[in-house]
């Protein structure tokens, strides 16, 4: 009999909600899961305590095990190691010494490699340079190959360091595809908008209330799940937008999601940020909602050369409220939206983990 490869993940935050796929890979007895990591200690034992409501137990063992995987790291050898944060972060100077022993698969999801665009800025200006260089003799190491999220973060990783990188997109848990089959149809004649994930202005929430208070229509209702700075502004809100906080538990989520009739993500544009990927697309997508988003990068990415106009430029207001009136009032537009818009199945954990299994192989 085989022995199964031993696999470790590293990540930025939480590894169970980045790679389904690879534990349901450990769960069918492909791989043995040595060990998932999160890369910052202290701030993650926050984070989880605040964003993940993990308990203080559980919390606190994740911390511990994350603070001695530092001192053992020169000592790991002959595994396979995911690691995921953006580039130019400054911890790769701990964790680039697993390349010397161990096979590295090194997930990214930021879409532009230049230079002075990266998510992870160093402070003073003259380290950029060193960490970019460090980064890039990281990718291009013999014993390391790049997963890109999506095919123009390949491009992008390419095109700045050389390196050619295999594409495998996030992976919808399976509680989504569920929730979907299972969706009932809304006679209620009100088109039901959803908004999932961060509370905050760059995520679009103050645009996405602000249109709702203009159409000022009693057929449509607003639901938000999740937290951020800007909670009591949706709060204030009125009475046709309902906040239910944040939603922690995936396949209650997903119960959710299937309630409703479009997702609604309005992101805006920041100097350094725009929304990547997405998975909130798709798993809404997967549990049988529509959805209207800003054409940023990752969105483009999942409905482009579709279809469908449920990509709207950010700022184009007008648009946004043009086409959730045509949902409301023209019969068949939202079953027409939701058809162009079908791209849930090559996400499924099941398409993904066969993904993941070939270039675990492959290393």
């Amino acid at each position: 009999m085989t022995t199964p490869i031993k696999l470790r993940i590293i990540h930025e935050t939480n590894p169970r909600k980045y790679f389904p796929a690879i534990y349901e890979l450990a769960k069918d007895g492909s791989i043995e899961l040595v060990g998932e990591h999160r890369y910052s200690v202290f701030k993650e034992w926050v984070r989880s305590w605040l964003r993940d409501k993990t308990g203080l137990v559980q919390r606190s063992k994740n911390a511990l095990g994350d603070f001695l995987l530092r001192f053992k790291l020169p000592f790991i050898k002959g595994e396979t190691i995911i690691i995921g944060f953006a580039p130019w972060d400054w911890r790769i100077l701990l964790y680039r010494v697993l390349a010397k022993r161990n096979k590295i698969l090194y997930q990214t999801s930021w879409h532009d490699w230049r230079i002075n665009n990266t998510p992870r800025q160093p402070k003073p200006f003259f380290l950029k340079k060193k960490l970019q260089k460090v980064w890039h003799d990281f990718v291009k190491h013999p014993n390391v190959k790049v997963i890109a999220v999506t095919p123009v973060v390949a491009e992008t990783v390419l095109n700045e360091t050389g390196v050619k990188a295999q594409v495998i997109p996030h992976a919808v848990p399976n509680e989504f595809f569920e929730a979907g089959a299972a969706k009932k149809e809304n006679n209620s004649q009100q088109l039901k908008l959803l908004y999932v994930g961060e509370i905050s202005e760059k995520k679009g929430i103050k645009v996405l209330v602000n249109i709702l208070n203009e159409l000022n229509c009693d057929k449509i209702s607003l639901t938000v799940v999740g937290n951020g700075p800007l909670v009591k502004l949706v709060e204030s809100s009125p009475n046709n937008v309902t906040y239910l906080g944040p939603i922690y538990d995936r396949a209650k989520l997903a119960k959710v999601m299937s309630e409703h009739d479009v997702l609604m993500l309005l992101s805006q544009k920041t100097p350094t940020w725009e929304e990547l990927f997405g998975i909130v697309i798709v798993e809404a997508i997967a549990a049988g909602c529509a959805v209207i988003a800003s054409d940023h990068i990752g969105p483009r990415g999942i409905l482009e050369q579709r279809d469908t106009n449920g990509l709207v430029a950010q700022n184009d207001e007008v648009s946004v409220k043009a086409l959730i009136n045509t949902l409301l009032t023209e019969e068949g537009a939202l079953d027409t939206l939701k058809a162009a818009q079908n791209v849930a199945e090559s996400y499924s954990t099941e398409s993904i983990k066969l993904n993941w299994f070939k270039a675990i192989q492959e290393l």
